[in-house]
């Protein structure tokens, strides 16, 4: 993770950017050292250490002899050191994917036993969704929200940022993760059926609380992830 405010990171955001909306276009070749090192008014020391903190992440390629192209990113990478809750939908947005949700079902629900102790109420709502980058299913994301706090919630647009939807609509200032647990999963018929697999492919198991910034409850649930297009840094 590179540290915040440094030059080498704010010039490897620059250039994120420029490939994001395309400046940089996909297989294109980036412009030379001694262009970029004048274009962004750094070293070239820090220029290299930009170029390889882009390269790690997947956005370009640097071949000897012949030049740093830009390249189309694999996985969307997700920070779980951090406290914070991160949009799917605005983190994979970040990093270069064209990132969208489909709303597989909503519906008011029992609190179910195990999980009344986090969301201590006795109904809930149950929002699951599929995450797709570049069309392809990543994610399953089925969530229980407490209710009556989140009463109207399913009338707004799911497939576009729930957490927007939060903070605009619920006020809810700051989004925090809690009692995060990644394991492994088999597909079942209905996770690979939504997920494009076989029935038993191997799946990331994300179990997580989010809570707001009052320490209450925003919701809980899994999250069933395809790894390879999906990766954790720590």
């Amino acid at each position: 993770m590179v540290a915040t405010g440094s030059l080498y990171s704010q010039v490897m955001e620059k250039i994120r950017q420029k490939i994001i909306t395309g400046e940089y276009p996909i297989d294109s070749k980036l412009p030379n050292e001694f262009e970029l090192s004048k274009q962004f008014n750094v070293s070239r020391v820090t220029l290299r250490k930009a170029i390889a903190g882009l390269a790690e992440d997947g956005l370009i390629e640097k071949i000897h002899g012949v030049g740093t192209f830009v390249r189309k990113p694999h996985k969307v990478k997700r920070i779980v050191s951090s406290p914070s809750a991160e949009s799917f939908s605005q983190t994979a947005a970040n990093e270069g994917f064209k990132a969208s949700a489909q709303v597989i079902k909503v519906k008011k629900v029992e609190t179910p036993d195990k999980l009344k102790s986090i969301l201590k109420t006795k109904t809930a709502l149950y929002i699951e969704r599929v995450h797709l980058v570049d069309d392809e299913p990543v994610m399953l994301e089925c969530n229980y929200f407490p209710l009556p706090r989140f009463t109207g919630l399913e009338k707004f647009d799911l497939s576009k940022s729930l957490y927007r939807v939060l903070h605009g609509q619920y006020h809810i200032k700051e989004l925090k993760s809690r009692d995060m647990v990644i394991s492994i999963a088999l597909a079942s018929l209905s996770e690979a059926r939504v997920l494009q697999k076989s029935v038993g492919f191997p799946l990331l198991l994300l179990q997580v609380s989010v809570e707001d910034e009052n320490k209450n409850i925003v919701h809980t649930g899994k999250q069933y992830i395809i790894s390879e297009r999906y990766e954790f840094h720590v």
